[in-house]
């Protein structure tokens, strides 16, 4: 094993080596080796070789699929057992199916137990309030000290639930160690459908590039029900095989619930700069604040500035706030984590754990950013004051970058604008007449033949439109275009005119003044 290797091994409790898209067997896969095969050298170092791992992730995210590749790459034994099986009326059965995997797993070694839910056979308070699970967790904890150093047998328990967790389960020597298996990015997510796909007899092509950005978020799982439902929509047509096509794809992304909706997940977006019309001083100040202390935390560290400062968007709803956002965390090859106030307190019942896990995770991830999208409303309902003790708490830590938005900045307590929290304010203020002929460019640049004369004149008609009005107004027209080539019998030539933008300025204005006036 290298000396890196050791180095990242040799971290404290909870230590979090993530697992990011084609990175994921990374630092897994050194630790089960270790584990699995610990070499005379190393064990003479007088370092212990892990016991156990924790996978934590969404329902659906491939941690079952990663803990099996690993026992292959390993030449390993894979047990499965899922928490819900280990669990009876009286957990006494628990404890004997418990006892007899342990058992199997040691006949067979080298050998992985991985044990799918673990949260349920270790939920958190166990001991301290007398719950049943007590036996049973008392005999995983005395299973898991059992293991010998080198018994070759690595125990990984997997939960979407890692905070639920038992604090004896956590502890050094058992779960310390900590992989996130994050909802796949969208390179992930169109590799996934590919492969998918190729398996199924399709008629026409399938946009893949278009279906991995509508479905960030989702899981592989979620990915799959996809497919099915798509098989079963090419199946209602009839044909014999049925052939699924590209639009069977579109119409079942409707039908199928994001698994991940309700939790929080690291994401990878691939939104950039150069994919963002104007803002430029805005963006400029984001290289500043945000993406240089991440890209270059070593010199930022060297002049004691070594913590990205927390930073708070400001602008009216469309002003392009979220895709600031994400655009920061692409070019700094960060993690980024998302809550959105809008959602936040309807989908997460304990609003302040669900912060504190926030940050912990970012913490862990880094480097990261969370970004807290109306951070007005998130922050409602008396979370001001556990928002700032996170806040402080992440003064000690590095490469965690803590950025915000909202569109009415008044609804803020003092506090939160204070020092050591969102003490960078950056306005984004509606685009002027260049900036607006850049969005539009941007959104269009796929028409041909469509003058810079024709841009020029609505960007000069269109102003008091935020980037999201102009993106609306693009769509429109385009939209527009399709049906006349659709209607003139030439579908396959679409070509947006000065008309057709002049037409979904009139509608963008109509619709604000009846709903916005």
């Amino acid at each position: 094993m290298t000396e890196e290797g050791i180095g990242h091994l040799r971290g404290g409790a909870n230590t979090l080596m993530q697992v990011q898209s084609r990175e994921r067997t990374g630092g897994v896969l050194e630790l089960a080796k270790w584990a699995l095969d610990p070499s005379p050298s190393v064990l003479s170092m007088g370092l212990e070789t892990p016991r156990a791992l924790l996978l934590s992730g969404p329902p659906g995210c491939g941690k079952s699929r990663l803990a099996r590749k690993i026992a292959e790459q390993c030449g390993a034994a894979f047990l499965l057992r899922r928490g819900a099986d280990l669990l009876d009326r009286f957990h006494q059965g628990g404890i004997a199916a418990l006892a007899l995997a342990f058992d199997e797993a040691r006949r067979g070694a080298p050998s992985i137990l991985y044990i799918d839910d673990i949260d349920l056979l270790a939920p958190r308070d166990t001991f301290e309030q007398g719950r049943t699970e007590g036996a049973l967790l008392a005999h995983l904890l005395a299973e898991i000290d059992s293991l010998a150093p080198e018994g070759r047998i690595l125990l990984i328990g997997a939960t979407a639930r890692p905070n639920s967790l038992a604090a004896e389960l956590r502890r050094r020597g058992r779960l310390d160690r900590e992989v996130v298996v994050p909802v796949p990015d969208r390179a992930t997510r169109r590799e996934i459908l590919e492969t998918r796909v190729r398996a199924l007899p399709v008629e026409g092509e399938v946009d893949f590039e278009h279906l991995a950005r509508a479905t960030s978020g989702l899981t592989g799982a979620d990915l799959d029900a996809i497919c099915q439902e798509a098989v079963l929509l090419a199946m209602r047509r009839g044909g014999e095989p049925p052939k699924v096509r590209g639009e069977d794809f579109l119409a079942a992304l409707g039908m199928v619930d994001g698994t991940a909706d309700s939790e929080i997940f690291l994401e990878t977006p691939a939104t950039r700069w150069t994919h963002i019309g104007g803002m430029e001083p805005a963006k400029q100040r984001l290289r500043e604040l945000v993406e240089w202390p991440l890209r270059h935390a070593e010199l930022y560290a060297c002049s004691g500035l070594a913590q990205a400062v927390g930073v708070l968007l400001s602008g009216p709803q469309g002003s392009g706030k979220t895709l600031l956002a994400r655009a920061v965390a692409s070019e700094s090859g960060a993690g980024f984590l998302a809550l959105r106030g809008r959602l936040f307190h309807s989908l997460h019942t304990n609003p302040i754990a669900t912060l504190h896990e926030a940050f912990r995770l970012a913490s862990q991830a880094a480097p990261c950013i969370l970004f807290l999208d109306d951070v007005d409303e998130l922050l409602a309902g008396g979370l001001t004051q556990h928002f700032l003790a996170e806040m402080s708490a992440r003064a000690n830590l590095r490469g965690v970058a803590v950025l915000a938005a909202t569109s009415f900045i008044q609804r803020l307590d003092s506090s939160v604008l204070a020092a050591g929290a969102l003490e960078e304010i950056i306005d984004l203020p509606l685009p002027d007449e260049k900036e607006r002929e850049e969005i539009l460019a941007l959104h269009l640049r796929r028409m041909p033949n469509l003058g810079l004369a024709e841009l020029g004149q609505v960007a000069r008609l269109s102003g008091g439109l935020s980037g999201a009005d102009l993106g609306s107004l693009c769509e429109r027209a385009t939209r527009a275009a399709i049906h006349r080539a659709i209607e003139g019998g030439e579908a396959r030539i679409v070509q947006v005119g000065e008309r057709d933008l002049q037409i979904a300025l009139d509608e963008i204005r109509s619709r604000h003044r009846r709903h916005f006036t």
